[in-house]
């Protein structure tokens, strides 16, 4: 059994960037040291398993929900293919979806996160999902292992918050663990800021009640979590900011003329595979359609940190310009609110909060996991790479 003088709690607050926590103001007067960082090429789903190991996508292997699928007899997706045969009208249905993900993550053993959206059932056959795992329990992520996989293996006691539960259940049976357990190390989950943002934009006045519930639970947590005096390091943590929609893209008239072998529509990326000559073409129309954007190959992709050896998740794709988004997509519709832009745009930053000045050194979301590592007496992990 491993012995800390310091506790750590962690909280990662989903779409927390650099203006959303200045926005919070005094409500987190308890984190005095701040920093912006860099953040990844993708969304969510790479963003945090850079925090949790520490390693670029590159390594981890993470950036988008799906990926496509490199088995040629169909994937784990494959099944959900049947849902082509039911009229749009049912197949498309929030209701319907969630109970086809909750089946085959029954069936296939998925414990991760596994969420349908408007995926055309057709690609189901081609698709697959790269978080077989629930994050907070896998030992690695990809190649990287995370630090709470390290901390355990250090006999060190964890306790990481459900996220499947809703927001305000999930708060409150964390609350009612940590009020008799005191962990090593405590890694909590805020969602509903991201969800707000997504909905109303960074503008709107219905975001202040929302920073004062996640304030108020932040401190909440730190109570209970100091109360028998032993020293405690706060870190709240985001994975990306968020930028104001000003323009919307449908990207369906487009979608006919083009030609690779398979895409996939995201929010503000479309990802293309096929022979170079198809993916020359698509690019071509592109650039002549005027809605603006750039094009990334797999020598673009390297240079970001994505993962390119087997292209899971792109050979090529074309990004909007921060603020644009395509609606519909196929994992979602019109919002006032989008990230997932380029490195450096404002809303790919993500901010970091502490009451300890250790985290001043850090600079982009692959650092923040060496400060938890270093405080707790963990080693630095090997690492092999995906590209």
């Amino acid at each position: 059994m491993s012995d800390v003088s310091c506790r750590i709690l962690v909280v990662f607050v989903d779409a927390l960037g650099p203006s959303q926590l200045a926005r919070f103001g005094n409500r987190l007067a308890i984190l005095p040291h701040r920093r912006t960082l860099r953040g990844i090429l993708g969304y969510s789903s790479g963003a945090l398993p850079t925090i949790l190991t520490g390693a670029p996508p590159s390594i981890h292997g993470r950036m988008c929900l799906f990926s496509r699928n490199i088995d040629e007899d169909g994937g784990i997706l494959s099944p959900l293919s049947i849902l082509g045969l039911l009229p749009s009208s049912i197949h498309e249905r929030r209701s319907v979806r969630r109970l086809a993900a909750a089946a085959l993550a029954k069936y296939s053993n998925i414990s991760g996160y596994l969420a349908l959206h408007r995926v055309p059932p057709r690609a189901f056959q081609w698709l697959d999902v790269p978080e077989r795992e629930d994050l907070f329990q896998a030992e690695a992520i990809g190649a990287a292992r995370t630090f709470l996989a390290d901390a355990r293996a250090a006999g060190l006691s964890v306790f990481t918050a459900d996220w499947k539960l809703n927001e305000a259940k999930r708060w409150s049976e964390a609350f009612s663990t940590l009020s008799t357990l005191q962990p090593d190390l405590t890694f909590l989950y805020s969602a509903e800021l991201d969800a707000h943002l997504h909905q109303f934009g960074n503008a709107s006045r219905r975001t202040e009640p929302v920073l004062t519930v996640i304030a108020d639970r932040i401190r909440r947590a730190q109570e209970l979590l100091a109360k028998d005096g032993r020293s405690l390091m706060t870190i709240v943590v985001g994975d990306h900011g968020m930028a104001e929609v000003h323009r919307t893209i449908d990207p369906r008239p487009l979608a006919t003329q083009i030609e690779a072998e398979q895409s996939f529509i995201d929010s503000t990326m479309w990802r293309f595979w096929g022979p170079e000559s198809t993916l020359a073409t698509t690019r071509k129309k592109l650039e002549s359609s005027l809605i603006g954007g750039s094009w990334f190959d797999l020598r673009a992709l390297r240079s970001r940190g994505v993962p390119v050896i087997g292209a899971p998740f792109a050979q090529a794709l074309w990004l909007l310009p921060e603020g644009a988004i395509f609606a519909p997509s196929w994992v979602g519709g019109n919002a006032r609110g989008m990230h997932g832009y380029d490195l450096g745009t404002q809303s790919s930053l993500a901010a970091l909060g502490s009451n300890d000045e250790a985290i001043s050194t850090c600079n982009a979301l692959t650092d923040v996991a060496a400060v938890i590592r270093k405080r707790l007496g963990l080693g630095v992990p090997q690492k092999k790479g995906f590209s």
